[in-house]
Order: structure tokens, then sequence, then C-alpha cells
């Protein structure tokens, strides 16, 4: 699929270049047609590089210097002589110690870099958000017919007592052009500060969908409903049920059994939505299931906070914030899952399910019962049966529709008797077409989760009498820090792990983990190589599934289990918004609060000599800085080649170019620069116009605010006498006085502007005659 309309692009110049990434992609384009009577020709290209240019980056080996280095490499390659030598001993001595050393080494570094990719989903507890108003007309969207009779009254009554003009609008079921309508007729005339949605609280299943619940379905139309109204304020969705808080020193359990797992979909749903929508997407919040007044007022307080949080439980002790944390196993590696009878794993021949069986096969499982909706008709499933049973195996590859509940039943009964089912992995799904919401039916978001859903449901309803050793769905990371462009997959995938919660507080295993991105065949080459520059690159499938050996992962409800290049990921994550779901993580808290903080300018750079320079001489070196900067990201050889005119958009930057750009700017200026600088100055001369205001803005102003800090500390330490004695207060209370005199008609600037307007001789003549402290 190619788009052929993009905002900011003329028709034919976007027609052109789809046309373009088409063929380039092997479509067939009648070019000879398109270039009729326009007088182009073929021209022969050169077999040579067109200009004398390096086409690839420079790369200088990594220097060793660590001495230990040649003895380890030594051990990897079981080189005794080299080894031998290195010790002074006999190379006899060395026979059987080494192999069984060298894998012991070996498996300790996996296990360590595993465990690197483990976190967990908590909640921390939060100080209540402070009380504010909250100002102009919030619209509290409910259902058509909402059973939450009781929780409606006291959420307007609290939403009234903040401060805010409440409009309700009821919503009906599917119907987006309707439900449109009322949005807009609601929000007519009116000063729009908030949407609240109540929708999710209705969980009955939808009757045309019944893996969505009609409260899932009624986000998703609400969302497409508020952006065809041109509705832009914040959307903040409330819940109840959808999450389990684990309190310090209590274990979740209490509230697992409450879980809906239809309303945890619509926290993934959010996830998605944040990345999708970061300007118009408020959060969610998760009710108790009988919230009182204060309860309420906690509400209305998160929703006029200003601390960013977007994902918030309030129960009746307090307001709790989910976060992502390292989960490591600990200790050494402790055994292997070695599974008994038979296992069952849906999805079983596609690139994951394929590396799941071969690792349990590995692990010595006696059969595998692997299905697939082409069963032994899916590509390399012969091959994968020949492999598996080399391996002492058993196998049975069965086509079955896990969505089917009598198909399912019916393929659970051929289970043989001798081979009894003890573990069932779900690993069954379908992936998303990557679209904004606005561009999805509710079919195809019902269709998404379909497989990963009803399969889940059916699993768990067919096999709640059967004691399992493993009950593992999977899950992934989307529905946790989202995955932009597939809003109807992380939704799909945090019902899994709402399933698991609510199975396992049943006293059964369960265990979802919510998986990043596996080198499985589940993305192309450009798409994994994005994934790696963002600072999220796949995990070797091999080494991913032994995750599933671990016999401790089958003890927890969910896991997350995902490879992160922190220093990459975290800058392009945060680009839009805040993302407090990672703040407790302190690799990223070390970016946020470190390397891209800026710092202090070299004192030789161009940066360093602009207070010395004309207007025109600064303009000119910031704008070369940018462009020498631009240059080295996009593999200019020459910085005169950036056009300074052009769109950073046209120039190729994306949103990692963005946030390398802001950084190495940083770390040039010396100042913290906003990450989205390139999308508000969106060509280099405007950005290096931006950079001047920063850098050079206030420049007379500079002497002046150093005197005054001077000031300020001189102040701090006077004793209550001196100050009356020397008449301080009132002294400056004169100078503001005449620097208001002197800024006649601005009476709206503060005081900090007031005093970087002032000249310079007033402000010393001020500290040094006036005040006396000089």
């Amino acid at each position: 699929m190619v788009g052929l309309q993009r905002r900011g692009r003329g028709e034919v110049e976007a027609l052109l270049t789809g046309l373009g990434r088409a063929y380039a992609h092997g479509v067939t384009v009648e070019w000879a047609r398109y270039f009729s009577g326009s007088g182009a020709r073929r021209v022969e290209l050169p077999t040579y590089a067109f200009q004398r240019k390096p086409y690839w980056a420079d790369s200088t080996p990594p220097r060793n210097d660590d001495p230990m280095s040649g003895f380890w490499d030594a051990m990897e390659q079981e080189d005794l002589s080299a080894l031998a030598a290195r010790l002074d001993v006999d190379v006899s001595a060395l026979g059987e110690v080494v192999p069984a050393l060298t894998a012991w080494r070996r498996r300790h570094r996996e296990h360590a870099v595993v465990d690197s990719w483990r976190y967990r989903v908590t909640w921390r507890p939060i100080a209540d958000p402070r009380s504010r108003a909250l100002d102009g007309t919030w619209l509290v969207v409910v259902p058509e017919a909402f059973g939450g009779a009781g929780l409606l009254p006291i959420v307007l009554g609290a939403l009234a007592q903040r401060g805010a003009k409440v409009a309700t609008v009821k919503a009906t079921h599917a119907d987006r052009a309707e439900l449109g309508g009322r949005l807009a007729s609601a929000a007519s005339g009116e000063d729009v500060a908030g949407v609240l949605s109540l929708l999710a609280l209705d969980d009955r299943p939808h009757p045309i969908h019944p893996q969505l619940s009609y409260g899932c379905a009624g986000t998703v139309t609400l969302v497409q409903s508020l952006e065809d109204a041109g509705i832009t304020a914040p959307l903040w969705c409330v819940t109840s049920g959808a999450v389990a808080v684990d309190r310090e020193g209590e274990p979740a359990g209490r509230e697992a059994a409450s879980v809906s797992p239809g309303q945890t979909a619509v926290w993934g749903l959010g996830a998605g939505l944040a990345l999708d929508l970061p300007g118009t997407w408020g959060g969610l919040v998760d009710l108790p299931a009988r919230p009182d007044e204060r309860v309420a007022l906690r509400l209305c307080d998160a929703l006029s906070a200003a601390d960013g949080e977007d994902q918030l439980a309030i129960r009746e002790d307090g307001c709790f914030a989910r976060r992502m944390v390292r989960a490591p196993a600990g200790g050494r590696p402790a055994g292997s899952w070695r599974p008994e009878g038979t296992v069952l794993i849906t999805g079983g021949t596609g690139g994951v399910g394929a590396h799941v069986a071969r690792m349990l096969a590995g692990n010595g499982a006696e059969h595998l019962l692997l299905t697939s909706r082409r069963g032994m008709k899916a590509p390399g499933a012969a091959e994968l049966v020949e492999e598996l049973t080399a391996r002492g195996t058993r196998i049975t590859i069965e086509a079955c529709d896990v969505a089917d509940r009598d198909e399912l039943a019916a393929l659970l009964r051929t289970v043989p008797e001798e081979f009894p089912l003890t573990g069932v992995v779900h690993a069954a799904g379908t992936a998303q077409r990557i679209a904004p919401p606005s561009d999805l039916t509710i079919d195809e978001f019902a269709q998404v989760g379909k497989a990963k859903i009803l399969g889940a449901v059916h699993l768990d309803e067919l096999l709640a009498d059967r004691d399992l050793s493993a009950f593992v769905l999977f899950s992934s990371g989307a529905a946790v820090w989202g995955s932009a462009g597939q809003a109807a997959y992380a939704g799909a995938n945090a019902f899994l792990d709402g399933l698991a919660h609510r199975r396992r507080a049943r006293g059964l295993r369960a265990t979802s983990i919510a998986w990043g991105s596996w080198d499985a065949g589940m993305v192309d080459d450009e798409l994994g190589a994005l994934m790696k520059r963002i600072g999220a690159p796949a995990m070797p499938a091999a080494a991913a599934a032994g995750v599933l050996g671990q016999p401790a992962v089958h003890d927890e409800s969910h896991l997350v289990v995902a490879d992160f290049d922190w220093p990459r990921f975290t800058p392009a994550y945060t680009l839009a918004r805040p993302r407090p779901l990672l703040n407790d993580l302190p690799d990223v808290r070390e970016v946020l609060d470190g390397s891209g903080s800026g710092g202090t300018a070299d004192a030789t750079s161009p940066v360093a000599r602009l207070a010395s320079l004309p207007e025109a001489e600064q303009r000119r070196e910031l704008l070369d800085l940018v462009r020498t900067h631009v240059a080295a990201l996009l593999g200019y050889d020459d910085p005169a080649e950036v056009d300074a005119g052009r769109a950073f958009d046209d120039l190729g930057f994306d949103s990692v170019a963005a946030v390398d750009l802001r950084t190495r700017l940083n770390a040039a200026t010396g100042k913290n620069l906003p990450s989205t600088m390139v999308f508000d100055h969106t060509t280099p001369t405007a950005l290096a116009e931006y950079l001047r205001s920063k850098l050079c803005g206030g420049v007379q102003a500079r002497p002046v605010l150093t005197r005054l800090d001077q000031l300020e500390e001189t102040a701090a330490d006077l004793l209550p006498e001196e100050i009356e004695s020397t008449r301080i207060i009132g002294r400056l209370q004169a100078l503001i006085t005449k620097l208001n005199e002197n800024l006649a008609g601005d009476s709206g600037a503060d005081v900090s502007s007031r005093l970087e307007a002032a000249t310079a001789d007033d402000i010393f003549t001020f500290i040094d005659t006036e005040l006396g402290l000089a």
C-alpha cells in the first residue's frame, strides 16, 4: 500500500513520489506512457560513482587494551595451545576444564543479556494531585444504556465542585456520524477544556464482534468522532477493574480477581493512542468498583494536574501511577522448563511459534501439538516436523482456527492419553496494518483481536479444570508502551494481560508476556533497521524463546521482555510528550537528566563568540552551526550542500534525526533545547534564528542579572535587624516602581522581564548607591 496524498504536499508531487516508491518495490509502472510528449528520454548511467565521494561511513576498529581479552578470546575458541602458553601449564591439563569453563561462561553471559530484557509493570504511590480549578466546559461521554448509575452523579458533582461546566453526551454503540454530531452540538459555542469518557465501563460483549466489549468499541468510535467534530481537547478514559494495583508488601491478587480483560484492552488501546494522538490524548484513570466522593475529587484533580501523569489508578487509600521497572531473574540460571506430556502451541508454525517449539524440543519435550490455520500446508511445516523429530520429540501439526470454540474443543479431544496436555503457549495472532485510528473501522479493530482474544478465552474456559504446568499468553510491548499506528493490536494484547491476572486470581496457571520484537521474520529488514535506530532492536529469536525455559517465568502473572537501547529510545519516545511510565528506570532518568540537558559550550565554539559579533555575523555563524550538524546526520560531505531554506522533512529528517540534532546542538550551545524544535522551526534558517533568540537575546541584560545574583546571595545572609536598618525592602520596591515607569504600557510583564529590559547603569547605580550592598 502506497499513500498518494500527504498533508502539506502538492497532489502531483505526492503522486510521483508514490509511483516512485511502488516502482522501487517491484510494481510495474508504464513510465513511457507517463512521459509521452514531454521530451524525456533514457540516459545511460556511469558504472562508477557520480562524484568523488566516500559512500560508506568511515569505520575505525575499536581498541581493546584489556590484557585479559586475548585470554578470553583463546578460551572462546578453545585454543588449548595458546591458553597453555599463557598459563604456563601443560596442554593436557586443560583438555576437560576449558570446554566446561567456556560453556559455563557462555551460559552466564547469555543469561545476563536475557536478564537485561526483563521488566515488569508496577504501581507507585504518589501524592494526591493538588486541587486546582477545572476551567471551561467538560464533555462527559456516557454509554447509551449506562449501568453505573451511582457513579455518574458522583463524578458530575465532583466536576462541578472543581468549577467545571459539564455537558453530558450519550453515545450510541457504533454510529460514528451520529456521535460526532452530538459532540459537535454539545461543544457548539463552548470553550471545551476536556473530554471525560465513561464508555469503557460498559463491559458487555459487542453483539457483532464478541472479542470486543461495548466499551472498547465505543472508545474507538469516540476517538474518531472527536476528530470528525474538530474537538481537540484532551480525552481521558475512565475504567474500573482494568488493572490490579500491587501495594508494597501486598500481592495484587485481591484486585486481580475483579480484573475485567475487556477494560484492560482499553488501557492497551490508550497506550497506542498516546503515540498516535499525543496532542489530544489525556490519559487513563482506573477507579474502584464503588468510588466515593473523595475518589471522584481525586479524579478531577488528576484531570487538572500539570505533572504529566497519564496512567493512574485511584483507590480509597490514594493515587497510584503506572511504572515499568526492571525485573531481573537474579542469581545464576536455575534449570529449565522440561515439559512432560503434550504442550499445545497455537500459531506454532509461524516464526515465533516455531522457535518456541525448537526451544521445548531442545529441553526434552515429549510431544508438541502445533496449530495454525493452514496446518501442514503452512510454509515450512514439513521441514519443522522433520527437524524436531530428529531431536527426539513427537510432533503433531493440525489446522485449527482457535477463534472457533467448537473447532478448538475438537482438537483438544485428540490429545493422546499417553501424552496428556500439561502446557499451553498461545502465540496465535493477526498483525494490524499500520494506520491512525481514524482510518480503521470497527470491523478491522475486531479482526486484529479475533484469534488472539477469542483463542485465549476459549483456552481458558476449555482448560479450566486441567492442572497445567504452564499457560503462557503471548502479549506485546505495544500493550505497555504503545506502538504508533497499532492501537488495535495494542488493545488485543492488553486483553491477554488482563486475562492472565484474572486466571491466576482463580488459582490457575497463567503468565502473559509482553514481548518486544523478535528477529524471527516478524518485521522486514527496513522496519527492523528503523526499530534498531530508534532504540528497540529485535531480540535474537532463540534467546527470546529461551526466556520461556526459565521455570520462574511461570510463577508470574505478567512480564515484559524486550531489548532497549535507552539512550536512543528515550529521546524518541518522549519527543512529543512526557512518558511517566518510564520514569522509575535509572537508565531513562540518566538520559532525561543528563545527556540531553545541555551543559557548557566549548570556549572555542562559534557559540562562545556570538556576543561579540554583529547581528549579521551571529546569524551566519549559527546557520553554519546548524548546517554542519545536519550535514553530519544526513551524510553530506559539505555543509554548504544543505539547503538552508528547505524543510527538514524534505531533507529526510524523521523523529530520530530530530532528536539527534537536538542532542548535538545541546552539546554545542550548552543549552537545554526542546526536542520539538525541528518541528517548530522547520528549516535550517528558521532554526538558526531560533537559536539566536535563545543564545543572543538579553545580552545587554546579562551583566545586570549577574549583579542581581550577587545581591540575592548577600541579602540572603542578612539578619532581620540589618534588613530593617537598610530599608532594603522599600528600596527594592522603589526600583520596581522605577522600572514600571520605564516600561509604561507593559503592565503585564513580570518582574524578571522588567529587570532584563532595564539599563545596566540603572541596576548598578541602584545596587551601589541605593542599597549599599555592593
